[in-house]
């Protein structure tokens, strides 16, 4: 919990104390008569602030919803230590709760320590990605309220498919909170593994997600899922996105951007949120295995493609581990700065991975464009560290060119470390690139495009 929302729900839980003494507690707003487990939930005036006690019951869902349906617009729920359970599909049906307004949701715990645990949860709830879908724990459907929902200090472990799905939000925060153990379910078709998912036009508002502790990747009694992210943001409406300071470990994709703001309702709708946006991208350790299922084309550790509108994408002083099947980053877009990263690629079952790092080319997934170049974009003063067999910056054209890969107006200076990663290509050129200016030690240079047209 931040120093902020302490103060805050200290000051709240005082005037509720207060009140009580006084005799003076207003709780008829909120139908305290109502209160389902009056034993494990209580309210200050007005519902301002709600406090819940776990059961490690299936009641603990009927207590949250009506809590969550409850609460004030912009108020506090605090969670006590101890585990809400949300249905594991086996000892009890898997259940979601709904929230529908901003809040602010804190739970117990010091000094890396969680104890407030949501465990379980995942309805098959629609929309889906790709169909219905379970929705792990938490979907936030919020359409109106203001408020940004906030999440802080809260361990979710043994979810299925996503920890928090957002249909639709004014603002998302979730800070200094520990996810493990996710669940994948047995279904035909692709599964997905998305622990945080933020997807279509309704999702607007900051998307900020800071100081936590990410360990997906631990199926126990399941196959791996075929596409796994720890944080996808697809084809939203975000204004300010952070992901920041965040330790992640896992199988596939570990942050993944895709088409923000290319969600707007059209030109001339009031409401489509058409002003620029930020993407910021630093200070986080991962480490990816690239084992994911058979079912997906590829896996990068980071992914941030297709984003429109975007004012800045600040990708920074991130230390990124890969190792197994696919890429360390994958980028296309405009006005990127990768700068002060280090990549580390190491031997998983035997091999390699086959490259470092990607850059356009992605085509379509369904009916989004991902995005085919990089655009004025700069790249410097990044670490390469292991080995890679293929190629270390790749410009991805497709089978025989067939993709039109225009990326222009970038400032690569790839220093002398790539060039010692051993690919049998450091550098790939394009056909169809120019005004690009490559700098540092390139190794072996493929370049397809006119003579004169990149510089290097």
């Amino acid at each position: 919990m931040t120093t902020l929302n302490m103060a805050r729900v200290a000051a709240l839980a005082a005037a509720f104390v207060l009140s009580v003494s006084l005799g003076t507690a207003r709780t008829e707003e909120v139908d305290i008569r109502a209160n389902p487990d009056p034993k494990n939930i209580s309210s200050s005036e007005n519902g301002e602030l709600m406090r819940v006690s776990p059961r490690n019951d299936l009641g603990d869902y009927d207590n949250l919803q009506w809590v969550f349906d409850h609460v004030t617009p912009g108020g506090t729920v605090v969670l006590d230590s101890g585990t809400f359970f949300l249905g594991d599909g086996k000892v009890s049906p898997r259940r979601t709760v709904i929230i529908r307004k901003g809040v602010v949701v804190t739970g117990q715990g010091n000094a890396g320590a969680w104890r407030t645990i949501i465990r379980g949860g995942g309805e098959v709830m629609t929309p889906g990605v790709g169909g219905p879908l379970e929705s792990g724990p938490i979907r936030i459907i919020n359409e109106d309220d203001p408020n940004p929902v906030v999440f802080e200090g809260i361990w979710f472990r043994e979810w299925a498919a996503e920890v928090i799905f957002i249909e639709a939000s004014r603002g998302f925060k979730f800070r200094n909170n520990r996810i493990s153990h996710p669940a994948n379910r047995a279904s035909p078709g692709i599964r997905f593994v998305h622990a945080l998912w933020s997807n279509g036009p309704k999702t607007r508002g900051d998307f900020i997600v800071e100081d936590c502790l990410v360990e997906m990747g631990h199926y126990t009694d399941e196959e791996p899922a075929d596409d796994e992210q720890f944080l996808g943001i697809f084809f939203s409406n975000h204004d300010n996105i952070r992901i920041v300071n965040n330790v992640i470990s896992g199988i596939d994709e570990a942050i993944e951007v895709l088409g923000n703001r290319y969600g707007n309702t059209g030109p001339g709708d009031p409401d489509a949120p058409n002003t620029p946006a930020g993407i910021t991208v630093e200070g986080n350790r991962v480490v990816s295995t690239g084992k994911p299922g058979e079912n997906w084309p590829s896996s990068f550790s980071v992914l941030i493609a297709g984003n429109l509108l975007a004012d800045f994408v600040q990708v920074k002083r991130n230390h990124i581990t890969k190792s197994g099947k696919g890429w360390a980053v994958g980028l296309s877009g405009e006005n990127l700065n990768v700068v002060e990263n280090t990549f580390r690629f190491e031997k998983q079952n035997g091999a390699h991975p086959s490259g470092a790092i990607i850059i356009g080319g992605f085509g379509k997934l369904g009916p989004y464009e991902m995005g085919n170049s990089l655009k004025t974009s700069t790249f410097s003063d990044n670490i390469f560290q292991g080995k890679v067999t293929n190629n270390g910056i790749f410009f991805w054209t497709g089978r025989d060119g067939a993709v039109r890969n225009e990326s222009s107006g970038n400032f690569f200076d790839v220093g002398d470390s790539l060039a010692a990663l051993g690919a049998r290509a450091t550098l790939f050129i394009g056909k169809d690139m120019h005004d690009n200016t490559f700098e540092g030690d390139l190794g072996f240079v493929v370049d397809e495009a006119p003579d004169g047209s990149n510089a290097y």
